[in-house]
């Protein structure tokens, strides 16, 4: 029987891991600005930071959001693989309604920016995605065990103007 973490899906949880959360986004995004972009580019244990930007459904506003992602190049994806788990809260983040109502935006990896298209999947290519972030920080093991929804899974598929390199 898997361990199942006490409080996750509470509300008590949703408060203290979305504060938390909320802090460690503010703070990277602090990180980024004033290192012009070249401190935080992995998590820690190695995991890919990137950055995508989306705009806002309600506000018409171009907002950066910094996610872990890992490469994607199956079943004519090429691209990013990131998953709205929000830290395990039951509140879906605010970037899936974005991408979900406006689909075209970017992603930045270290230096390298690519227009794309945010493209939810799902079946296999979801969940070889969500097990390889899982590979990637562990932590993303722990949200699906114990949230009560289902996780958002999307490709930030490469536009082929912009997509020079390889997914690395």
């Amino acid at each position: 029987m898997p361990y199942i973490v006490p409080y996750v899906g509470s509300r008590a949880y949703d408060v203290v891991w979305g504060t938390a959360l909320r802090t460690t986004t503010i703070a990277h995004r602090v990180l980024d600005k004033v290192s012009g972009g070249r401190i935080m580019r992995r998590f820690p244990g190695g995991a890919q930071v990137v950055w995508i930007t989306t705009l806002g459904r309600k506000s018409g506003q171009w907002r950066r959001t910094p996610l872990l992602g890992v490469p994607v190049d199956a079943d004519g994806l090429r691209g990013w693989g990131i998953a709205g788990s929000n830290a395990g809260q039951e509140k879906v983040p605010g970037w899936v309604f974005n991408v979900q109502a406006n689909p075209s935006g970017s992603i930045q990896i270290d230096d390298d920016v690519f227009e794309c298209t945010f493209t939810q999947v799902d079946g296999a290519i979801a969940r070889d995605i969500y097990e390889r972030l899982g590979d990637s920080w562990s932590s993303y093991r722990m949200y699906e065990r114990n949230v009560q929804r289902s996780i958002p899974v999307f490709v930030a598929q490469l536009d082929e103007s912009s997509a020079t390199s390889e997914p690395s």
